[in-house]
């Protein structure tokens, strides 16, 4: 969609545009407020070309969901677990000033679309062994950091994986169960 070039040329235009009001406005104050007035409204009116190639992205991506085999509608399940987010902790910038359109817009758009668009598949794409494999390291990545962030000599504890848990099950005993295990980090 090149929405980041389409997004740079416009720039680029309208500040070849701005030339003629630096050169031909009134001076001191009255130009210097027209000129500043003229920088605050030109972004304004980039949000609104923001938050179409935001709408042009969703149903792209709507699309290649679908295509790549899975099911379209954790789409809109991706969308209401953002909304649910704003709710409890809603933004202080108001919907004019913003780059994307509204969440419950995003969630109509990308639901009429699916009922347009997209014909309902006998089965979906649920998970793949390379995604389980990518959100085992995110969240090795992740707990890394927090430890990090920490004592460095303090113990840690970390949350038994899925793939711990393939590696593990011929070793468990009845002992085990699904609690944590705390223990050092190896210096």
């Amino acid at each position: 969609a090149r929405h980041g070039t389409k997004q740079a040329t416009k720039g680029q235009i309208l500040d070849w545009a701005m030339i003629p009001t630096i050169i031909f406005l009134p001076g001191g104050w009255a130009g210097y407020g027209i000129y500043q007035g003229l920088g605050f409204l030109i972004p304004l009116s980039f949000l609104k070309f923001n938050r179409d190639a935001e709408r042009e992205a969703d149903y792209l991506g709507l699309q290649y969901m679908y295509k790549a085999g899975y099911d379209p509608n954790a789409y809109v399940a991706f969308f209401e677990k953002i909304q649910a987010e704003e709710k409890r902790q809603p933004g202080t910038i108001p919907k004019v000033f913003s780059s994307h359109p509204p969440t419950p817009e995003r969630i109509q758009n990308t639901q009429r679309s699916i009922a347009e668009i997209l014909p309902v598949r006998a089965e979906y794409i649920v998970s793949t062994s390379e995604f389980d494999f990518v959100k085992q390291r995110l969240r090795a990545i992740q707990s890394r950091s927090k430890a990090q962030a920490e004592d460095p000599d303090k113990p840690t504890l970390r949350k038994r994986t899925e793939q711990d848990e393939k590696k593990g099950k011929e070793k468990k005993t009845e002992e085990d169960d699904d609690r944590p295990v705390l223990k050092r980090r190896p210096n």
